[in-house]
């Protein structure tokens, strides 16, 4: 058991704990984090072990009141909501932390105006197990910094110079695990049609995406570089290559997935503050 949060200092309210803040969360909890200094607000969310959560509007007011660090988790349509019935009981002793998609710090600072500081955090899954990347931006005189404790038990930690890129970023890193998801379930379904048993086909496919992953991380080289060392002139990998880059296919492909993803971003952020 790890035991790095152990000094962490002050109450931590979470507002909505589903995939990602319950992720965060747990990871958070195995690194020492007291969980007694941690409260919930969400209705949805599963029972924790000595964990306060909160369901009704007096107890959100007074959750409020009380914490140190708030953490925005829920869905960002419901930020309107939140504002309003969480918003006037924040002090300016908080620090308020949104993973919230699409919204931007300005929308933060506009919805709560007493806060001490304004954080945006993009995580993704990969959090879970301390092998994912948090994109942080801090609004104005707003030290990102304070919370390098929390996110370096979830993996790396990318300080953000502009938060107009987290829309972006939101689609290429936050979005990007189930991309990578959806490409090995492909990549298994293709070799099942061609005759492997579904079971061999995920199983090879899991381990071939990971190795790739892993090799690439460790040897410090560029994908090109290591797809020369895989592919010979006229062979098997040449081949297949040729059909994945023919008419730069792939790389449009790619290019739309993320823009779909980002300008949806930018949907629930006009949805978030009442323009849509």
């Amino acid at each position: 058991m790890k035991k790095n949060l152990q000094d962490f200092a002050g109450q931590l309210l979470l507002v909505g704990c589903g995939n990602m803040a319950g992720a965060m969360l747990e990871r958070w909890l195995e690194w020492g984090l007291n969980p007694a200094q941690v409260a919930i607000i969400d209705p949805q969310a599963a029972p924790r072990e000595k964990i306060a959560q909160f369901t009704s509007i007096a107890e959100w007011q007074a959750a409020g009141r009380s914490a140190d660090w708030i953490m925005l988790g829920m869905k960002p349509q419901q930020l309107g909501e939140v504002a309003e019935q969480l918003g006037p009981h924040i002090t300016n002793e908080v620090r308020l932390l949104s993973i919230l998609a699409g919204v931007s710090l300005a929308d933060l600072a506009a919805r709560f105006p007493e806060a001490k500081g304004h954080i945006r955090i993009l995580p993704n899954l990969a959090a879970r197990i301390g092998a994912g990347v948090s994109a942080v931006a801090s609004l104005g005189d707003a030290d990102a910094s304070v919370v390098t404790p929390l996110l370096a038990t979830l993996g790396d930690v990318v300080p953000l110079a502009e938060d107009s890129t987290m829309d972006l970023v939101t689609a290429f890193t936050g979005s990007g695990p189930a991309y990578v998801f959806r490409m090995i379930e492909a990549y298994a379904a293709a070799g099942e049609r061609l005759g492997l048993s579904p079971e061999d086909s995920l199983a090879l496919a899991n381990a071939t995406f990971g190795g790739a992953s892993a090799l690439l991380a460790e040897s410090g080289e560029r994908p090109a570089a290591l797809i020369a060392q895989v592919a010979s002139k006229g062979g098997t990998t040449q081949a297949g290559l040729d059909v994945l880059d023919g008419d730069g296919q792939l790389a449009a492909l790619l290019t739309n997935v993320l823009r779909a993803a980002r300008d949806r971003g930018r949907e629930l952020a006009d949805i978030a503050r009442g323009e849509s």
